[in-house]
């Protein structure tokens, strides 16, 4: 959703006396940041929770750039219009520097791409969805990862603008 349509589904709500939208889910994460220029300051303001969906881009965020394929989902989405677009404007560069500073923490790529995400006092709540015991442990322990301003800001030069996807 576009945020000129979540403000006037908001106004209209507030015009007709229904309940408020308390919540957005929306597309975001550390290769596809479209939403940082109008959602994610309209949610600021109205007081409205941002739950992202795709924290981890389809995997994209999880794993080095040669291993994209070594799942089952991976193969099946690694040449998708989606994964082009994570891919596109910063998204491969990005990726090397999320595995770098995950080797320099000892940590996993989807927890550094986790704590990059729960850096972001606009973000409530990410939906991330599992696989295994370990993978909810990871991204369980992601919540106590606390990255320095000059890793986020590591991690955050490389992007570039994209078409906007995700919505319909």
């Amino acid at each position: 959703m576009f945020a000129y349509q979540f403000a006037d589904a908001l106004h209209t709500a507030e015009r007709r006396g229904l309940d408020r939208f308390v919540s957005m889910q929306n597309h975001y994460n550390l290769v596809y940041r479209e939403e940082e220029r109008e959602m994610l300051p309209l949610c600021d303001r109205e007081g409205i929770g941002v739950v992202p969906w795709s924290p981890l881009a389809r995997g994209f965020l999880a794993r080095p750039l040669s291993e994209l394929t070594a799942t089952p989902r991976g193969e099946r989405t690694s040449d998708s219009d989606r994964m082009s677009v994570y891919r596109s404007n910063g998204g491969d560069e990005t990726n090397r520097r999320v595995e770098e500073l995950a080797e320099d923490y000892g940590l996993s790529m989807a927890q550094v791409s986790l704590a990059w995400l729960l850096s972001k006092d606009s973000v409530d709540a990410p939906i991330v969805g599992m696989r295994s015991v370990e993978h909810l442990e990871e991204a369980v322990e992601a919540v106590d990862v606390s990255l320095s301003d000059s890793d986020v800001e590591y991690l955050e030069e490389p992007y570039e603008p994209k078409p906007v996807t995700g919505h319909s």
